[in-house]
């Protein structure tokens, strides 16, 4: 059975006008998932009963597979992280669910810099949380960087440079694409490298689609910020070691009031998935997390305090997880 919203709900006065999150109440005993992407490698931590473990799916050589790159890549998590098969098993994924729709990139409905309407919302949230935590915690924000549209993906594939297994999943993921004369695709252009990783987590959601998994968006520096309560987060640009050091307190907290055991990460993309997997678990024994939704873009998991939640979230809607998966 998928879990359904925890209820609570804030007065008009105090709701974003038109929109507000709702809460969503997680198997208490179900396994998390949290996965960081990388254009070569996914990194996942499993959270299930007391125990916490770090495993690695490589992606190089999915492209090999006579079944397909996706299918192929199910494979691989399957044999890492079986439990993502298990009744309400939730994935925390670090990667958008789809590209950025063009048509939308002009949308009345998106917010200035934003480049979509669940980034739009997500800042709204947040702003919230950062007025209530303003005194305590004046560090606290949120940086994203604009998903692109499918076009910039199509320009990643044409690339000589671009990995092969990257190439093949495009490919599948865009298959109205395959076959187009290399002059048309010219116009796509080579697109952002730094969002190139993206194709891998577009690939993981359908992979992930093939069992009864409730699949969602996260992100682990806010994650981070979330938890911090004034500690300082080193940036990755000062030192893979540094960075790493800042950040192990916040998942060893996390992990702590999960009742969570395991070893602490080793680099930072393991604790980049351990803080989903940790700060999830940790919100869903006694915290809220809140579901961040736009249509046709998915649904972003937003742990946060129990009191913070009940001054933001509207349970006048079940959240349909069965819908969600499909999109």
């Amino acid at each position: 059975m998928n879990p359904e919203p925890q209820i609570g709900r804030l007065s008009d006065c105090d709701s974003p006008p038109g929109w507000r999150p709702r809460a969503i109440a997680l198997a208490p005993d179900a396994p998390i998932v949290g996965i960081d992407v990388g254009e070569r490698t996914l990194d996942l931590a499993i959270a299930d009963s007391d125990r916490m473990r770090l495993e690695r799916v490589d992606l190089a050589g999915v492209e090999n597979s006579a079944d397909g790159a996706i299918a192929e890549l199910a494979r691989r998590i399957e044999t890492a992280a079986p439990e993502l098969k298990r009744e309400g098993a939730t994935a925390i994924i670090d990667s958008p669910r789809y590209p950025r729709d063009s048509a939308r990139r002009n949308d009345a409905g998106t917010k200035g810099r934003y480049s979509r309407l669940l980034d739009a919302r997500l800042a709204s949230v947040v702003g919230q949380l950062r007025a209530a935590r303003m005194k305590s915690d004046p560090s606290f924000g949120l940086w994203l960087f604009p998903t692109p549209p499918h076009e910039d993906f199509i320009g990643y594939a044409n690339d000589p440079a671009c990995p092969p297994h990257l190439v093949s999943l495009v490919h599948e993921l865009f298959p109205q694409y395959t076959g187009t004369p290399d002059g048309e695709l010219e116009r796509f252009g080579a697109g952002r490298i730094f969002t190139r990783f993206m194709i891998g987590g577009f690939a993981l959601y359908l992979a992930l689609s093939r069992w009864p998994v409730n699949c969602f968006e996260g992100f682990p520096d806010l994650y981070f910020r979330l938890r911090a309560n004034g500690r300082e987060i080193r940036p990755k640009r000062a030192g893979r070691r540094h960075a790493l050091e800042s950040r192990l307190p916040i998942v060893a907290a996390a992990m702590h009031q999960s009742n969570l055991r395991g070893a602490a990460p080793a680099t930072l993309d393991q604790a980049d998935a351990a803080i989903l997997a940790a700060s999830i678990g940790a919100a869903r024994g006694s915290g809220a997390v809140l579901a961040i939704e736009a249509p046709s873009e998915g649904v972003f998991a937003l742990p946060v305090e129990l009191g913070e939640a009940l001054r933001l979230i509207d349970s006048s809607t079940p959240v349909d997880f069965g819908m969600i998966n499909k999109r």
